[in-house]
């Protein structure tokens, strides 16, 4: 029997995200939150990040209207400024300044959370069948595309993921550190 379409795009997002945590696993508090410079920011920024677009995306493909980020209050818990965080609280658009400041939390919440989400996107994505790639999906928080085919949101969000794990091995390579997660 054949794979599906999805089943290949399903299991390479699910790649990414095992990449992401194959990367950050062995590293400690100071490499995670070291930066370069103040703009660039931190592989913990990149973490949280793409964790929050994955707990983004679940909520879309789920349709549930529930984020973990959200459910648990976890803005509060880790002290950070809902108001600063950029679009839907996920990082996009944040000012350098607000970055240059976020009190990230130790290395286990932050892949705790990232863990979470990764495992609810991944879920969400799995159940998309070839035929439901051209199934629309809201987005509650008012982005520009309102609502969009599964499938293009699942193969924009790969593509994203992609390029901040490339930007994490670029952090690592800058301290010195072997710079990939395929090694």
């Amino acid at each position: 029997m054949r794979a599906q379409i999805m089943d290949t795009i399903a299991e390479y997002y699910r790649g990414r995200h095992a990449l992401v945590l194959k990367l950050v696993r062995p590293l400690d508090d100071q490499q995670l939150l070291w930066r370069p410079n103040e703009t660039t920011p931190s592989i913990a920024f990149h973490v949280w990040h793409l964790a929050r677009w994955a707990d983004y995306l679940q909520e879309m493909i789920a349709g549930t209207g529930v984020q973990i980020w959200e459910m648990d209050g976890l803005a509060a818990q880790w002290g950070f400024d809902r108001a600063n965080l950029g679009f839907a609280e996920t990082g996009l658009g944040m000012a350098d300044e607000v970055l240059s400041f976020l009190p990230f939390p130790r290395k286990q919440a932050l892949l705790e959370y990232a863990e979470r989400a990764f495992t609810e996107a991944d879920r969400a994505i799995g159940g998309v069948s070839d035929g439901q790639f051209r199934r629309r999906v809201q987005d509650r928080h008012g982005a520009e595309w309102k609502e969009m085919p599964a499938g293009e949101a699942i193969l924009n969000w790969l593509v994203h993921d992609s390029r901040h794990l490339g930007m994490m091995e670029c952090l690592l390579g800058a301290q010195g550190q072997h710079g990939s997660a395929t090694r």
